[in-house]
Parts: C-alpha cells; structure tokens; sequence
C-alpha cells in the first residue's frame, strides 16, 4: 500500500482525503493543517460527504515534522495557491511524489520552478485538473478522439457560482494569494479547451467587477482558425441562492451535446435526442486513481502533464488584461 500524507485540510483537503481512502492501493496515514482540523468541510460544491474520516490517521501541524515522521510515497498539496510552488518543491525534495491542486501556482515562473524541482527529484508533478477527469467532460474528449461526430463548430463553455465567502480566512478574496476568478474558477474551463484544442492561436476577454474592484465575471473567446468558435464564462455574481453550475453546449458537424451540470442530453442532426448514460463516480476519484496509477508505473495512457498545467496558468493569466 502507498502510504499518503494530505497537507492542507479546508474543502479541498477534505475532498481529496475521501477520494484516497477509496483508492485500493493507498492508506491516507497522516494530514497536516496549521489550524485545528474539524470532522467536516464545507464548500460551494457538493462533493459528496462532508464527514472527514480521520480515524487512525496521524495529524501534524508542521510540513517538516510530517514528511520525516511517516516515510511518505505521496501528498496531495491542498493549500492556497500562493503557497503552492514552495510546498510542492518541499516534499519533491524529500523524495515524495506530489499532487497539487489547480492551479499550479500564481504565475509561469513558479510553475517552472516547480517543474525544475520534479526534475531534479526523479519524482511525479502533476496538477489536479479534475475537469479533465468529469464523466461529461471526458466523454466529449472521448468522442473527438474517436471522431464519430465530426469536426466542432462552436463550444461554449460556462462555470457560474457566488463569490467564495465559504473561505473562513478570505485567501479567496486575496489575488496575491488566489490570482482571484482567473486561476480559481476560470481556469477550470480553459484548462479543459486545451485539453481538447490544444494551445489557442489568440484570445480575448471581457469582463465586470466586483464592488472591491475585482474582476468578478469574464468572458474568453478563443482563437482556433476559421469555422470554430470557442467561448467560456466564469462568473462569481450569481446570488448564493444559486449555488454552482458548470455547463457546455458543444455543436458538432453530426450532433450537438448540452451538459447542463447534472444532464448530457445529445442532439444529432439525424435521430432523435437522448441521454448518455455517463459513468460513475466524479473528477476528484478518477484524478486520484490516475495519479495512483501514475506513481506506481502503470502502463496509462497520459491525461495530463505540467506543461499544460503550466499552459493554462498563462492562459488564465491573459484573461485579467481587461
């Protein structure tokens, strides 16, 4: 069994935590929090329970202490963004292979040092793009592999939500700390037009602000030659009322698939519509396992690597010249 140590215990933590401990082949045996970690999380997305199963785990407040006391395989970086790059290069250098949560860090230059330091440590780097790994999202990337529905005329793309006020430390708030809607919200869907398109040839984005002068709703238009059009939305002004919604509506030559958060609903130009029936389980289980897969050397096929994780840091970053 790989033993696996979590650092960082707020939503995402707590997230991660479930999704290991249904992992076969991976014992979650310590976590590490600078804070008093509580029985349960809460975010603005529903991610199944919320109840922290803690049992017989060992708890640590210091990063140092943890990776010397537990001979860990792995760590899942769960922390704000800003503090990213240095923890990650911390247990990359004491031998521990690391999965970071999105997004890599707060600029380009972070992300390659972090690069660097995976490197030098012979160890896995990989970002949690959990998008790339959704059920609704993978089916669209499985379907363009294939090439079943022809070439894709429009997509669209959109992630709705209220601003983070779940953050009981406001970091969220903080852009020197998050890189604000950018790289915590937008980058979801601009990690995954990459996923699909690869590297835009240009974009451009508009946008409104928040009463504090944050950016707090953008829209993005990518640039993929002619006959496609791309576009994706983030928006933090939706009421609480509204919770969360991440949507895409993408118009193939032979069909055109609607997925509006809990739906993949398939229109073809000939035939009647349907429903695909997707498979279980969520991104956060599926990044896990494939990470698992990926540190103990199975033969997979690569979903994911730093240089596009890296990719759509920049990305996300050139949507803020507004």
């Amino acid at each position: 069994m790989m033993r696996i140590g979590i650092i960082g215990m707020g939503f995402m933590g707590g997230v991660h935590l479930n999704a290991w401990q249904q992992n076969r082949y991976a014992d979650v045996v310590a976590v590490c929090d600078a804070n008093p970690i509580a029985g349960k999380t809460k975010g603005n997305i529903d991610a199944g329970s919320d109840e922290l199963n803690l049992d017989g785990i060992h708890i640590y407040t210091e990063i140092g202490a943890m990776l010397s006391a537990e001979k860990l395989d792995a760590v899942s970086i769960t922390l704000p963004t800003h503090l990213h790059k240095s923890i990650s290069i911390q247990c990359l250098e004491a031998g521990v292979h690391v999965l970071c949560e999105k997004p890599m860090a707060l600029n380009v230059e972070d992300c390659n040092a972090m690069m660097a330091a995976a490197d030098e440590a012979g160890k896995e780097l990989m970002v949690a793009h959990c998008i790339r790994f959704w059920p609704a999202y993978a089916w669209i990337k499985s379907v363009m592999e294939q090439g079943c529905a022809g070439e894709v005329k429009s997509a669209e793309f959109s992630r709705l939500t209220y601003a983070p006020v779940w953050s009981g430390d406001s970091w969220f708030s903080d852009q020197s700390k998050s890189g604000g809607i950018a790289l915590d919200l937008h980058i979801h869907d601009l990690d995954f037009i990459q996923h699909l398109f690869g590297e835009p040839d240009a974009q451009h984005s508009d946008g409104l602000r928040l009463e504090n002068g944050a950016v707090g709703h953008v829209v993005t238009e990518l640039k993929y030659g002619a006959g496609k059009m791309v576009r994706a939305t983030a928006s933090w002004l939706m009421p609480e009322s509204y919770g969360f919604r991440m949507a895409y509506e993408i118009i193939f030559e032979k069909l055109t698939a609607v997925f509006d958060g809990h739906e993949l609903k398939i229109f073809p130009v000939d035939g009647e519509a349907y429903t695909v029936e997707l498979d279980p389980g969520d991104g956060y289980t599926e990044e896990i396992n494939y990470f698992s897969d990926l540190i103990r050397g199975a033969q997979i096929k690569t979903e994911i690597t730093t240089e596009q994780a890296r990719e759509s840091v920049r990305m996300a970053l050139e949507t803020m010249k507004l």
